[in-house]
């Protein structure tokens, strides 16, 4: 009788040791899905896991549950207002993603919406009927290009596009006559600064 005891309790122990194993393996598959930006897998596997003794009334679950279901909304806002060509507000949905999951594998569209911000400012800038209007559209194009390039988009397009848009506002009797530096030019001067001091260290060099 007390072997027989001793077994149903070892086995007990051991089933409620692998479920235990069980719930956390699949803890960290939701994290996973979570952090890949699969929200709808990771949501149920939270909510299932929510549901098990072990971390029912566990916060976090329940925060992840909620973050899960928030992300798969911006997402699909981002992707509705970016096909109606919405792109400040698809961008701020974007944001929104990105504060709730700063892994997300679609983080790198957040300077791309930004690009495409600057070249409908382009396009409003050409069809614009007044001078004065232009001006305004360029103004804003030119300021959305250098973001986009400060977000970390990699497009050498995006220094072609500030230069046509520079010479246009340079053309345009209402835009602002200070000009302000943009990013292309910050990295023009800085690249031919440390190419002179380059070739002036190397010079001292050769007259040693």
């Amino acid at each position: 009788m007390r072997t027989a005891l001793i077994a149903v309790f070892s086995f007990v122990s051991l089933t409620t040791f692998a479920q235990s194993d069980y719930l956390k393996y699949k803890k960290i598959e939701a994290d996973d899905y979570y952090q890949a930006g699969r929200y709808w897998d990771a949501f149920f596997l939270y909510r299932n896991l929510a549901k098990s003794p072990e971390f029912q009334g566990d916060y976090s679950i329940e925060e992840q549950i909620k973050n899960s279901s928030r992300a798969m909304f911006h997402w699909k806002k981002t992707e509705d207002y970016r096909a109606f060509q919405k792109y400040d507000i698809a961008k701020s949905h974007m944001k929104e993603l990105l504060v709730l999951n700063p892994y997300d594998p679609n983080r790198g569209l957040l300077p791309v919406l930004t690009l495409e911000m600057a070249n409908q400012m382009k396009r409003r800038a050409i069809a614009s009927r007044t001078q004065e209007g232009a001006a305004d559209f360029l103004s804003k194009a030119l300021d959305y290009y250098n973001l986009a390039l400060e977000e970390g988009l990699k497009d050498e397009m995006v220094f072609s596009f500030i230069r046509q848009v520079e010479s246009a506002l340079e053309k345009n009797p209402y835009a602002s006559k200070v000009r302000q530096p943009t990013t292309y030019d910050i990295n023009y001067q800085k690249d031919k600064a440390e190419k002179a001091r380059t070739i002036e260290i190397l010079n001292q060099q050769n007259n040693q």
